[in-house]
């Protein structure tokens, strides 16, 4: 192994001066005429400089040379030459720029090299490609724990790097997921909130597919509740006491008053982006926390008719109709029947409807932590183009 370190480690390097050398390839035309022209890049052919600098018609001959000399040792033999006539010339930068270029063809060259060695080697020995598999783990996952560094706490950070392939695999839809809503590059701009909810959504993917046992697991489940904790404390300090206890003691009286009930406070569910507060009591029923249908379209770009003695009631948005009923656990999404784990229930004058059927319904992203009864909004809800002026719902 130590071997195999080795040469990764040559190869990194390798990569990185190339990476670095490469950079001014792009500039190559543009600096064979600077390197014989004026300020301007234009060619200065005056009589002081045609002894003194490469002709027009020779830059000219060694781009042609260049552009059909596929082969690297014949490249390489161009350079040489334009290494010799910049010296000649007194040019400097010429020959410090071909230098530079002939350096990078001969790392590729030794790249190739190296490579072709590496895949012989597999081919002749079936032990190595074990070898080969821990290697190609090893660069894809420090890959993604560059990019997550600052963004996971650091026992998530820990814990994902410490995945094999396989397990690291099931969580890339999620972290392709993650990097098209959220910005990883620039990680001082994340708020606390969203450091937490990638803690939430890395850890809990991670839990759920039973990829971790013992020490490793219970760090991430202490985590993971680490992460619930913030997010819930952001979401209690949304409510003033009256508002809370109000929304509580709402919740308290329908687990008191329902078989299948139970009572779940404003705090566990979250609007990351600070969405809208609850005006209606969040309930829980037989495991699925309800929101109350007026909370759930208030700031929402839908519109609510209540039908049929208000036993039916449709939403008009952009591009979606939903018919649902009370008492009911099947919808009618653009006339598409959809199932709904628990009914639409009619509480108090008051219609719930489940909060993780709404945001299927309209493609909110959301995640709901079973262990801690916690459910969190975070990404795609579309407000009103007017937030601040609640919807008004129809009641016909």
């Amino acid at each position: 192994m130590d071997i195999i370190k080795k040469i990764i480690k040559k190869i990194a390097k390798n990569i990185m001066l190339i990476v670095l050398s490469s950079a001014t390839i792009a500039m190559t035309f543009y600096t064979l005429v600077k390197a014989v022209g004026g300020s301007d890049g234009t060619l200065d052919l005056s009589d002081d400089s045609i002894d003194a600098k490469l002709t027009s018609e020779e830059i000219d001959k060694i781009i042609d040379d260049l552009k059909i000399s596929g082969d690297i040792d014949n490249i390489t033999e161009k350079l040489d030459e334009i290494i010799e006539r910049a010296k000649l010339s007194g040019n400097t930068e010429l020959q410090e720029y071909a230098e530079n270029m002939k350096h990078y063809y001969e790392l590729k060259k030794e790249l190739d090299s190296v490579h072709s060695l590496i895949e012989a080697s597999k081919k002749k020995n079936s032990s190595i490609a074990a070898i080969d598999e821990e290697v190609s783990r090893i660069i894809s996952l420090d890959k993604v724990a560059d990019d997550f560094q600052g963004a996971l706490s650091d026992e998530a950070l820990l814990i994902l790097k410490s995945l094999s392939e396989d397990d690291f695999k099931k969580l890339q839809d999620l972290i392709a997921k993650i990097e098209s809503f959220m910005d990883l590059r620039d990680v001082t701009s994340l708020t606390v909130q969203q450091r937490s909810l990638l803690d939430l959504l890395i850890l809990g993917e991670i839990i759920n597919n039973d990829i971790l046992d013992g020490e490793r697991l219970e760090t991430a489940k202490d985590t993971l509740s680490v992460a619930v904790t913030i997010l819930e404390s952001y979401a209690r300090q949304e409510y003033s006491d009256e508002e809370y206890d109000k929304l509580v003691k709402g919740s308290e009286d329908f687990s008191k008053n329902t078989k299948k009930g139970q009572t779940v406070s404003p705090e566990q569910i979250m609007f990351l982006g600070g969405y809208f507060n609850l005006k209606h009591a969040p309930i829980m029923y037989d495991g699925h926390i309800l929101l109350a249908v007026d909370d759930l379209y208030q700031y929402i770009d839908g519109t609510i008719e209540y039908m049929y003695n208000n036993a039916v009631m449709v939403v008009q948005s952009p591009d979606k109709t939903l018919e649902f009923e009370a008492g009911k656990n099947v919808a009618y999404l653009n006339d598409e029947p959809k199932n709904m784990k628990v009914p639409v229930l009619s509480y108090k004058n008051t219609i719930y409807m489940s909060a993780e059927f709404f945001a299927e319904a309209y493609n909110i992203d959301y995640k709901y932590d079973a262990e801690h009864e916690f459910l969190i909004f975070y990404n795609n809800v579309v407000q009103l183009a007017n937030p601040s002026v609640p919807n008004q719902i129809n009641k016909g």
